[in-house]
């Protein structure tokens, strides 16, 4: 039976058209000629019965039909490439995971305990990426998700791991600076935000505390690792989880103002997708995360 599948070559113009949205900066790209890339895309619309874009000047804008098939033929390009490069690092033997995780958590919990279901699962390779909001699995080749919010992911299953619990921190001069470590003392220094977390220094405030200061005020950081670099460079005091700056807390680079700590209305979890709950690689990695979860516990590396 014949197969209606375009050449590689015909897709990869099309795909580098549709991103540059120019034919002569797809032809760079490919370090192919002009006529070579358009040429390749007239053939795809030929076969295709459709067009994929519409010209306008020197310019190429994907048509709607254009603009589905583009997203179906990245993925699936994407994932070729995925199973090429695997194949080729582990002439067939072993399997790889794609665990995103938010970047801090990644770098600071994730990556060094990493060690320990490497040695338990030498065959298995975790690749693992930065993502700092949720996204549809079956539009990546992502298999599982480190992430923080509530236990619903649309198309996926979650598993609760820790709750996130918060205390104020800043750097030693801060510290020494403070005339006292009480909330009012506190308050009255530059506070520093997370920008998923705005309420935490409202809900971090004692019961019948008058504050006379905005504590809405102060820097805002996107990553926690943005909000710990600010920290430690003495911009203010933060509200971070313990399990994040363990050896911040040893080296003296930050230091808790108060033991005062509040819980984060979300927590943390991991996500997979629903159709990948018999993947024996993806549930080893679930199974150990289970029971590593502690995020308190150092690590073994």
């Amino acid at each position: 039976m014949r197969r209606h599948i375009p050449s590689l070559g015909a897709l990869q113009a099309f795909l580098a058209a549709a991103k540059h949205e120019s034919v002569t900066a797809a032809a760079n790209e490919l370090s192919l000629t002009t006529s070579a890339v358009s040429r390749q895309i007239s053939l795809l619309e030929e076969q295709l019965g459709v067009a994929l874009f519409t010209r306008v000047r020197q310019r190429v804008l994907l048509t709607h039909a254009g603009r589905a098939y583009s997203r179906q033929v990245a993925e699936i390009l994407d994932k070729l490439e995925r199973e090429t490069v695997e194949i080729m690092a582990y002439e067939g033997v072993g399997h790889s995971l794609e665990i995103a995780a938010l970047p801090t958590v990644g770098a600071q919990w994730l990556i060094p305990r990493l060690n320990e279901f490497s040695a338990e699962n030498p065959d298995i390779v975790v690749n693992v990426c930065g993502r700092t909001r949720q996204f549809l699995f079956n539009e990546t080749t992502i298999d599982g998700a480190v992430y923080f919010g509530s236990g619903s992911w649309p198309g996926a299953k979650t598993d609760y791991l820790f709750d996130e619990i918060l205390l104020p921190v800043g750097s030693q001069k801060m510290a020494d600076e403070l005339h006292g470590f009480e909330a009012q003392d506190i308050l009255r220094q530059p506070l520093l935000h997370l920008v998923t977390r705005p309420d935490a220094w409202r809900d971090w405030l004692p019961p019948g505390l008058a504050v006379n200061a905005n504590i809405m005020r102060g820097a805002r950081f996107e990553v926690q690792s943005m909000l710990i670099a600010a920290a430690c460079a003495g911009q203010g005091v933060a509200l971070l989880p313990r399990f994040l700056i363990g050896d911040h807390l040893k080296s003296g680079a930050l230091v808790v103002l108060s033991e005062r700590s509040i819980r984060s209305p979300g927590a943390y979890y991991f996500a997979y997708p629903e159709d990948k709950s018999a993947d024996p690689s993806l549930m080893k990695f679930r199974t150990w995360l289970a029971r590593n979860k502690n995020p308190e516990a150092p690590s073994r590396a």
